[in-house]
């Protein structure tokens, strides 16, 4: 028997087949549309870098700096790995839903999150310049973040990190 197993990959038949892989990519993207903690912690925490660099709230440069680069960073490639394939795979949930709750806030989140995250890539790769469409895209940046975080909490306030009656419940009631 020993002999059989080491000489399997000689017989020409593959050890786990392209269905099967393909069964598993499925199995693993539609996961992803209920695993939500990862994504909605680093939605804000995507804020809270982004407040620090808000000039209105006058932290140092030295704290704005760090934060600046924090916020990047994260918008760059943690958002692209945590938030993006959540959000995709999401997306099959709203067409069977029947909650119009559920359905009316994802799609109001997909388009803040389209414009947020499209704005901010503007402004890493291109800034905000002085002239007038640099303060529109920073104003959109800006308003849609303020706009996403209630938004989030209320979509998913019942299985929400923010949630402290839950987290109690779990954690310290058991």
């Amino acid at each position: 028997m020993e002999a059989n197993a080491n000489v399997q990959h000689l017989t020409g038949k593959p050890l786990i087949t392209v269905t099967q892989i393909s069964e598993l990519l499925k199995d693993w993207w539609k996961a992803r549309a209920y695993k939500h903690k990862f994504a909605e912690t680093v939605l804000y925490l995507m804020f809270l870098s982004g407040l620090f660099v808000w000039a209105w709230l006058d932290f140092s440069w030295q704290i704005q700096r760090i934060m600046l680069f924090v916020h990047v960073v994260a918008g760059l490639f943690v958002f692209p790995i945590s938030v993006v394939p959540f959000w995709l795979s999401h997306r099959s949930l709203i067409n069977r839903s029947q909650k119009k709750f559920f359905n009316r806030t994802g799609l109001l989140l997909d388009y803040l999150l389209a414009f947020c995250f499209l704005s901010g890539l503007y402004l890493v790769f291109w800034g905000a310049p002085g002239n007038d469409f640099g303060w529109l895209v920073q104003n959109i940046h800006f308003y849609t973040s303020w706009l996403l975080v209630p938004l989030v909490f209320a979509h998913a306030l019942r299985w929400s990190v923010l949630n402290l009656r839950r987290y109690i419940q779990v954690h310290f009631l058991r």
